[in-house]
């Protein structure tokens, strides 16, 4: 098994990888993965980043694991989780319409971005950066950041405002097709600039939502930052199990 490439998370190439082959076929289900230690060794990464991967593989449904015994394939689980408003917002909305669209220029990526788009740190990647009003004033911040080699014959690089959304256009454009997202959700103070454009004190938090949305083999297609300066508000159904 070759390494993974500078800058992607171990436990992600792990993770992609195993999820790959469950959908390919590779591994069908009612087998059993290999074991932890032969994983480890395959990928040269140590136990507890084997660890990570399988947890997440089991929260999404795609194995299970029994006491005692090995990891047994489930098989690719079907769709049971909707994509948070904000999160949908964020990569969907419609540039020519919904949003003041702020800037779209090439820019060095920096290691959070790089290593979310699987490429090294300084690496050029396009930036499209847009704003939404609301009747009360500016809602939030969306930064999309798109590979070259995936903007290449689009308008993704392009300073103009796309119609629809930018996963729907590319995927029409390309055949790059987002599969799944990876997000992480952080409280910090805005920057000086942001919190110039959301006209609120540099004092007062954000939320900060990083969204990675990646190909089902695991390839990157886009990486998104939401600046909130309001709560997520959120409604889903608590599984069984939690039901009194």
């Amino acid at each position: 098994m070759a390494p993974a490439e500078a800058g992607t998370p171990k436990y992600l190439h792990v993770l992609n990888t195993l999820r790959q082959r469950i959908a390919d076929g590779v591994y069908r289900p009612g087998a059993a993965l290999p074991s932890e230690n032969q994983l480890a060794g395959e990928f040269d990464v140590s136990r507890a980043t084997v660890l990570k991967s399988l947890q997440a593989l089991k929260l999404d449904g795609w194995i299970e694991s029994q006491q005692g015994k090995a990891n047994f394939v489930r098989g690719r689980p079907p769709a049971r989780r909707t994509v948070p408003a904000y999160v949908r917002a964020a990569l969907d909305a419609d540039e020519s319409r919904a949003v003041e669209l702020l800037s779209v220029v090439a820019v060095l990526a920096e290691s959070r971005i790089a290593e979310m788009l699987n490429v090294v740190a300084g690496t050029p990647v396009y930036r499209r950066s847009r704003r939404t009003v609301g009747a009360d004033g500016p809602v939030d911040l969306v930064t999309l950041y798109v590979p070259v080699d995936v903007a290449a014959g689009t308008k993704a690089g392009r300073p103009e405002p796309i119609r629809g959304s930018l996963l729907a256009y590319l995927a029409a454009r390309k055949g790059i097709r987002g599969d799944y997202a990876v997000e992480w959700t952080t409280a910090r103070r805005p920057s000086p600039e942001e919190a110039d454009l959301l006209d609120m004190d540099k004092e007062d938090p954000v939320l900060a939502v990083t969204v990675a949305a990646y190909t089902a083999a695991g390839e990157p297609v886009l990486a998104s930052v939401l600046v909130l300066r309001q709560e997520i508000e959120d409604t889903y159904p608590l599984a069984p199990a939690c039901r009194q």
